[in-house]
This record gives C-alpha cells, structure tokens and sequence, in this order.
C-alpha cells in the first residue's frame, strides 16, 4: 500500500455554504477619535502647517499642489481609511480623486487644483466637530517632495512621476519639455498599467536642475537606475550523467529561462526548443550562468544523484535577457522580458528568473521590478520563478534583505537550503544557505515562499569554502557553483512538471499553492520560527510525487474558486474524519494552505495588495436558525459557540516549544504566519498541542466548518463603487488532514464524509501520460 499512488482530491463548495456577509452597524464613536482641546488643538496644528505649506511655496500654475498626509498608527481599519479619504475628497472639474496615491504604508498623497479647493481642504480642517474621526487618523500634512537619490559616479537614473494610474496628465509633458530643454536623453517604458518609468542619463547637476526647475513638482522619485547581476564561477569534478534525448511522442514539461543565454552543449542541445528569443546576438551573449542554471532545469535530479524534483526533464526556450558585459539596467531588462513572454506565453507557462538587482526591496513599498513582473504574469497568465538573491557571507550570520523583484506577489520567490554540509560550512543541511536572502517582503508579505538546494559555504583559515551543486560549464564539461540562481530552476521545473501532469488550462494559482502547501523544514534541528520562515519561507518542497498523492493515512484537499465581494463561504459539514476521535476527542494534524490572486494597486504604496481573504477552521456545537427580520441578519442558519482553531493562542506553549517530533520540527512552527493581505498563508496545526481549557471544543459530537471571507482596502471598494465594477478574489485553499499514529485511513474515509454531505468532489485530474507513469 505504501507504493501505491493515491491522487489527491477535489471538492467544490456545496450552494447551502455561499451566504451573504452582514453588517455591523456601530452607532457609538470609538474611543480613540480625539474629542475637547486635544481635537480642537490637532486641527489648528493642521491648519497652520496646511497654510504655511502653500502661502510662498513655488508653484507650477499647470500643476495641482501635492502634499503628504503622514497618518498615524489608527489608520488601518477600512472605516478610518473611508473618513480620511472623504474629507479630501474636494469635488472638481476633472472629476478625479483628490488622493493620487500612497507613499509607503503611512502616507496619502492628495493634490488640489487651484486656490478654491485649497480653501474647501482648509475649511475641512478647521471643522473638528464633522471631521472630527479624520482628524484624529492624521499625523501631519505638508508640501509633498519627491525622493532624490544621486552618486557623484552615476549618470543614469530612473525617474517616476506623480501621474499615479491616469491615462492623460500634465506631468509628462512639463517634464519631458524641462529634459529637453537641459539636453537630458531619455527612454520611456510602461512597466505595468499605471506605472511608467523614465531612463534619464543626467549628471548630478543635470539632476539638480530638474528638480528645482519647472517639473520639480512632477517627480515622485529620481534614484540611480538598478543594474542587472549575474556572477559565476567554481569548478567541480562530478563526473557528469550521460547525455539523454527527449523520447519522441512524449510531452514534456517546458521552462522558458530567462537568463544570459545557453550554450548549445551536447546535454542541452536537445533540450533545446527552437532558436534563442533574444534582443542579442550570439557574440554579445556570455552564457555560463545561463548553461548552468539550464543543466539544473533538465538535469538537477540526476546531477545529484537524487529524487528532489521528480517527473520529467524539462525542455527549455532560451530567453537571454542580459548581454555578456552585463551592462543592463532595468528598463531594458523589463522591456525584454515582457516582449519575450508576449511572444512565447501561449506555448510557455513556467518561466525561470535567476538574474537580480542589486538593490534591496524596501520595507513599505514594492518595487517597480516587482510590480512590472506582477503586471506580466498577469497578462500573460504566467508564472515566474525569481530567485530571492545572494548576500556576502558574514561571520555573524547576519543576511541582507530580499532584492528587488523578489517582491512580485504573483511570482514564486526560491531561497536556497544547504544540500550537504563540509566541516568548515556554516549551514546544516536542510537549513538555510548562509548567502541566501532573506525575507519578510514590503508589508512583512512572506517572501521567499520556499527554498531548494543551492548549496553551502563557510571559512576555512585562508578564505571562504564552499560545498557546491553541479552542473554544466560552456564547454560542456561539469561545473559547480553556490546560489539561489540555482536553486530556483529545481522550483520551475517542479511547477513547470505539474503544469504537465494536471494539464489543461494552466492554472498559476493552483501550481504555486501546491508546491507551498507542500514545502517543509527538513533537518533535525529547532530554529527559532521566525529565523526559519525569513529564510526559508515554508521550506523545502516535495517532489511532484508527494504533492499529487496521499498515503492512507492521510487525505488532501482542494477548494479552487472566485470569492465576490459580499458573499462569503462557511462549510458547516467539513468532513472530519469520526475515526479520528480518540477518547472522547478529535486527534490529528491539520495543514491548511491559502494562495490567493490579491488584487494590485499601482500608487497605493504599501497597499499594492488590495484583496485579501480571512480563513476560520474549527468546531462548533450546532446549527441555530437565525432571525433574518432583524437589522444586519441576512443568513437564517449559523453556528453556535464556534472555536477558530487557527489561532496560536489556542495551543500549550510548552507543547509548542518542544521539538521531539517530526511534526514539531517540520510543520508545527507555520501556525502564527498568516499575514493579513499576503499572498499565501499558511497554517499547521496538532490537536494534541490544544490546551487544557480548549481541548473541550475537539469533543466529540462537535461540528467542523471551515470559512471563507473575502476582504477589500477601502481604494479598491470605493472606485468599484464609483464605477459599478463587481469586486471578487481568486483563491485556492489546499488542507491535509493526517494521522500520526497511523491508525484511521484517512483517504478512504475523508470521500465517504464528502459523499455523506453532498459535496462534489473527485481525484485531481491527471494526464493520461501521467497516469501511466503512476500506474493508475
């Protein structure tokens, strides 16, 4: 029973579980709006600052004023969010929003036209009774200024104005007129829909003169323009596998990598789709790091002797991106890649990106990189592996943060795990490599979302070691290198092979939650959780094996769908397995995964993700009918006494802190790493591990359920509105339940309660090329 291959399942919400979400009408004032002469006094510290900021400023007269509203730490609930935005919402000509945008998580950029609505924002301010709730959210407002970065040896720079998501605007006009003028060259490229970049080449003084000249109010940053990185070098003597053909007939999984070119050697020739899709000619190319990164997307398991991935070899496109100096900056780098995957996207679903920036992401802001490879994804209906980036070692162990592009929500970000350890390394095996980024992303997002082997490194008394992965060098002969640049293509090649194996339409969503929901710490040492997850995200993935298949002991499950806005699902039949009740109690392990689709915001700042979806696993004791006549009562049946087991305070500390078991040591640790709008969450929970006071709500003849609630920021709910646009979230949810003591067979069971409560449901779809592997 062990070998045999059990598909995992699934099952669709029944039309008793989507209900309406109800209101919750607050008539009373909170408690932190600021009321008597603290009120009184913030507003007149408003005014003051509101007037001072324009009464002999410089001003544009083509241009609206723009000032920076900082808001204080209240200014999360969407309630308070809607009371800022309305008091600055001074109504115009143009009809548009007064609030551009956001700088960061903490800032509003608001922009007024003219000396009427200067009046009408002043008048606004000084009314503390009405606008009383708005005031209390704000912590000083003043004449925006745009961010200016130079460096006396720079003299490119990239430029991004304040024309937030308009179509037509001043901005670029008034400023592409000033560089003319001063003789700056410049290149324009839309990243994404609402995020147009400049490339200027300007000396400091150039610079100078932009922002003090006439488009000084059009710029939202000036910063040296980030160029592309790609180091290689090492050697190794593996003796190499032997050269392998595709089979004719066989339909393999397919990686485009994007990367400085491949060497057509006699392993990857083969391999080889079609010609090179590049903006460079041969000679320009300097293909090391892309042989290398290419011989691990087809060969990896097999250079290393191992089972990590799993499935097929993968054929390859050859996308190079970036030329054999390695002269390339951003806007080049976005242009390429996204005329590379508009060309290829209908044949090419998996793209692997291990090249970076060398620049950090920021801690409240996405990067441009970032959102532009978002924008893409999006498009295209693709999906980018992105290596998170490497770090210099340090004898401290301290890391360096995620580079930019690592930050893409759309994106799988790949860190690196040490595959072995020599005497002088610093990692154990399993753990994180010591030159491997780390995250959290802009907003504390978990980012990378997993790892994979790219090797490990120390000091030795005369310099650094390093224990290497292998590869293939130009000259087709072994090679050995350390990073995450090779520890992403063993990720793409297991998205690319499960894109293979469930067929049909590519569905990102469904591969990215798979891999994660699969991911785990191996190793038998402890970390601290919140070293582990910055370094590794959710850890190691399985191969595509294990993330397809159960064992009998255990049964997965996935709930793949679109949430509207005002409606949520709440399954009050969750098929908890009877057999698991031991004693008098439900045991077992729960592992849940959400990957969600969140709706992006270009200008909003630390708000880019806009959507987001809240998830509840737990008991109850029973169904209660519900008076819907009363106000806010919209469902007629509910759960009474309901426990959301997904909550870290639920369970026994010290059972927590114990790592005696493989569960504690791999999964137990994911419980608290569930971030409200980040793009995967992640839960694992022991029943065993419930204290004493909770363990009553696993009784049996408790109910289960599981919930479903979809989320917006108030930008996103208030230009629907306008709009009259339909708001939903794209979500994927993936739960195990499993059986340490291998008792109850799970798989078996878990269908027969599906079938009890009338839920669809079937095994995960595989190709027919697949199930013949498998022995279905």
């Amino acid at each position: 029973m062990p070998d045999d291959f059990l598909p995992i399942t699934v099952f669709r919400q029944r039309s008793i579980d989507e209900e309406r979400v109800e209101g919750r009408g607050q008539k009373e004032k909170p408690k932190w709006v600021l009321t008597g002469d603290d009120l009184v006094n913030k507003s007149h510290a408003l005014v003051s600052d509101f007037v001072e900021s324009y009464a002999d400023a410089q001003h544009n007269p083509d241009l609206p004023y723009v000032y920076e509203v900082t808001l204080d730490k209240r200014d999360t609930a969407k309630s308070k969010r809607r009371a800022i935005t309305d008091m600055f919402e001074v109504d115009g000509a143009d009809g548009a929003s007064r609030v551009m945008g956001m700088r960061g998580s903490k800032s509003l950029i608001v922009r007024a036209w003219g000396n009427e609505q200067l009046q009408t924002i002043q008048t606004r301010l000084e009314d503390y009774e009405r606008y009383d709730m708005a005031l209390s959210c704000i912590d000083s407002i003043e004449r925006f200024h745009p961010t200016i970065e130079t460096e006396i040896d720079k003299d490119v720079y990239k430029v991004r104005l304040l024309d937030f998501e308009e179509e037509s605007s001043p901005y670029a006009e008034i400023f592409e007129e000033q560089l003319g003028k001063l003789g700056i060259p410049h290149k324009k490229l839309e990243y994404a829909k609402g995020l147009t970049v400049y490339r200027i080449h300007a000396s400091t003084d150039q610079v100078k003169a932009v922002v003090d000249g006439a488009a000084g109010e059009t710029l939202f940053f000036i910063r040296p323009m980030p160029r592309c990185v790609a180091t290689l070098d090492g050697a190794s003597g593996l003796a190499i596998p032997g050269i392998q053909s595709p089979n004719p007939g066989v339909d393999y999984p397919l990686i485009g990598i994007l990367d400085s070119g491949i060497e057509e050697i006699p392993h990857l020739s083969p391999w080889l789709l079609g010609k090179r899709v590049s903006p460079y000619i041969d000679t320009d190319l300097d293909k090391a790091h892309g042989t290398f990164v290419a011989g691990i997307a087809a060969y990896g398991d097999r250079l290393e002797q191992k089972d990590w991935v799993g499935g097929l070899p993968a054929r390859l496109v050859d996308a190079a991106v970036m030329p054999g100096d390695g002269d390339v900056d951003e806007l080049e780098m976005v242009d390429s890649i996204r005329t590379i995957i508009g060309a290829m996207h209908e044949r090419v679903k998996v793209w692997n990106l291990s090249l970076s920036f060398n620049k950090e992401v920021s801690e409240h802001e996405y990067s441009e990189f970032g959102m532009a490879l978002d924008d893409i994804q999006d498009e295209y209906g693709v999906l980018i592996c992105k290596s998170a980036g490497n770090c210099e070692l340090s004898y401290d162990g301290a890391k360096g943060k995620l580079l930019v592009g690592a930050d893409s929500i759309r994106a799988l970000t790949v860190g690196s795990a040490a595959h072995e350890k020599d005497i002088h390394d610093a990692a154990e095996i399993g753990q994180a490599s010591p030159f491997s980024r780390k995250g959290p992303g802009p907003e504390y997002i978990l980012k990378p979302e997993v790892c994979h082997y790219g090797g490990n490194a120390g000091w030795t008394p005369s310099g650094i070691t390093r224990s290497e992965v292998h590869s293939f060098g130009v000259d087709g002969g072994p090679a050995g290198n350390v990073g995450t640049s090779f520890s992403t293509p063993r990720v793409a090649a297991l998205a690319a092979n499960l894109q293979q194996a469930i067929g049909g339409d590519f569905d990102p969503l469904l591969v990215k939650a798979l891999i994660t929901h699969s991911a785990s710490f191996p190793g038998d040492t402890l970390i601290p959780a919140d070293e582990r997850v910055q370094e590794m995200g959710f850890g190691i993935p399985g191969n595509i094996r294990s993330i397809l298949s159960d064992d009998i002991y255990s049964s997965t499950l996935i709930l793949r769908g679109k949430l509207p806005r005002g409606q949520v699902i709440d399954i009050k039949d969750f098929p908890m397995p009877p057999s698991l009740i031991r004693d008098g109690y439900y045991t077992g392990q729960v592992i849940l995964t959400a990957a969600l689709s969140p709706i992006r915001a270009i200008g909003q700042g630390g708000e880019y993700c806009q959507s987001d979806v809240e998830i509840a696993f737990g008991t109850y004791d029973f169904k209660e009918e519900r008076d819907t006549t009363q106000n806010g009562i919209l469902n007629p049946i509910g759960r009474k006494d309901s426990l959301n087991l997904l909550n870290r305070t639920f369970y026994s500390k010290p059972r927590l802190r114990e790592g005696g078991t493989d569960f504690a040591l791999r999964e137990r640790m994911l419980i608290q790493y569930k971030g409200k709008y980040s793009p995967v969450k992640k839960y694992a929970i022991d029943l065993a591990d419930l204290t004493k006071s909770n363990r009553e709500k696993v009784a049996a003849g408790r109910l289960w359920f599981l919930h479903l609630k979809g989320t917006y920021r108030h930008q996103t709910e208030r230009n629907a509105d306008r709009n009259g646009l339909p708001l939903s979230q794209d979500y994927c949810v993936i739960i195990t339940l499993r059986d340490p003591t291998k008792q109850s067979e799970l798989y078996n069971e878990v269908p027969q309660q599906l079938e009890q409560y009338n839920f669809w449901h079937q095994n995960i779809r595989l190709t027919n090329q697949v199930r013949a592997m498998v022995g279905l």
